[in-house]
């Protein structure tokens, strides 16, 4: 027997086959023709059933069919895979039983709906089956009635987790090649304009320099202003190496037992002779003498940054102060300043490579803010995190966690 109806117009037809088989089933006694008419109507019934299950069974997404009720009433093998179970636990169930609640509402919600309505629904949403991960999967359900109004639900389901998974995984990699960019073309602006222009100055003035002039004086003056250009200049150069071993994964983290406050007051003092130069006070404030189990010198460059960054934004006169409190199991250092401060905007801005911006120290000192990159991705090193709180005009306060051991 060929049948050439639509999949909805098999189900039809095995419905209303079933009915004649129950009717006929229900006389008592057969002549030997309703025998017949019997056997030819089962084996249509059979026939017509296998049919739609070979037809249903080549699909490779799951295929269901539910009653008004929500009830399954025919699915494919795909779907038994799907569910992890035999078709004869599945018939008669709406397997909404299978999933945690939160799937179960929304999947008898949209069942209900379209029954409802009519409305074909297609949606994305998650299946989540004892024993396995959860799944992505796009749904399409659509609403059938038949010549008698009776309603049944049809719909296909496909699992889409690879898809989405490579979705995710595309993103993320046009993510990390968007950041890559941007911090390429930062280190080429760097190295054009932070470390070219000082070097040059570097090479200007000591062209000035007249060996045979017998008043000193000037050339002292100058070579003191190539040792600070040099000194600044290296610091930079040595944070851009930091920063490109930390990225390539070279810069390994070497945990030592050595006291914060000893760390803190070897800082200070390397810095003031640069706060000596706008007459600024640097101290020490509410110091505690905890022992920390973490890498020394990567501690060092994120105070060093942090202290020079404060000293370019404040003003001549002005004052820095670095402290550090307990906090549990971490340590809270702070380096606050009464310079110019900030707004929300610069605050958000600060710590990302990618839009951070020159500013000005209160001095006309340049730079790209890239001490304070190095210094997050630094802090995060040692399992910490940095933050920043500003006033405009009253000042800023660095602020950065790091557990006492890693």
């Amino acid at each position: 027997m060929k049948f050439k109806q639509s999949r909805q117009g098999l189900i039809n037809q095995i419905a209303k086959l079933k009915k004649q088989n129950e009717f006929l089933l229900s006389h008592t006694s057969l002549t030997k023709e309703e025998e017949l008419e019997l056997q030819t109507v089962k084996d249509e019934v059979e026939e017509s059933e296998k049919y739609t299950q070979t037809l249903l069974n080549t699909m490779g997404d799951s295929v269901f069919v539910k009653n008004d009720k929500s009830e399954l009433v025919m699915v494919n093998n795909a779907f038994s895979k799907m569910f992890n179970l035999p078709r004869n636990e599945i018939i008669g169930k709406t397997l909404a039983e299978n999933v945690p609640a939160n799937e179960r509402e929304s999947f008898l919600k949209i069942d209900n709906q379209v029954l409802a309505d009519g409305i074909e629904n297609i949606n994305e949403e998650t299946l989540t089956l004892e024993g396995k991960d959860t799944r992505i999967i796009s749904t399409r359900k659509s609403r059938y009635i038949n010549a008698n109004g009776e309603k049944s639900l049809v719909g296909v389901i496909r699992d889409i987790t690879e898809r989405k998974k490579a979705e995710m995984a595309l993103a993320e990699s046009e993510a990390n090649f968007r950041k890559l960019n941007a911090t390429k073309d930062k280190l080429f602006s760097i190295i054009a304009h932070d470390l070219r222009g000082p070097i040059s100055n570097v090479k200007a003035l000591s062209n000035m320099i007249d060996l045979n002039d017998p008043d000193r004086k000037e050339a002292e003056e100058i070579i003191s202003l190539i040792n600070t250009t040099a000194n600044k200049t290296l610091v930079l150069l040595d944070n851009l190496l930091h920063w490109a071993r930390s990225q390539t994964g070279e810069l390994l983290v070497r945990p030592t037992n050595f006291s914060i406050a000893d760390v803190i007051l070897d800082t200070i003092a390397h810095q003031k002779s640069i706060a000596k130069a706008k007459n600024i006070k640097l101290y020490s404030n509410n110091l505690i003498n905890t022992e920390l189990h973490t890498d020394e010198n990567i501690l060092k460059t994120v105070l060093r940054n942090l202290i020079s960054n404060a000293i370019k934004f404040t003003r001549i006169d002005g004052e820095i102060a670095v402290g550090v409190i307990s906090k549990d199991d971490l340590i809270e250092v702070s380096v606050s300043d009464n310079g110019v401060g900030m707004n929300q905007e610069k605050i958000d801005s600060l710590f990302e490579i990618a839009s951070n911006n020159t500013t000005m120290g209160t001095a006309r000192e340049k730079g790209f803010g890239f001490g304070l990159v190095l210094c997050k991705e630094f802090v995060n090193k040692l399992k910490g995190t940095i933050w920043a709180e500003s006033i405009v005009g009253e000042g800023s306060k660095f602020k950065f966690t790091i557990p006492l051991n890693i």
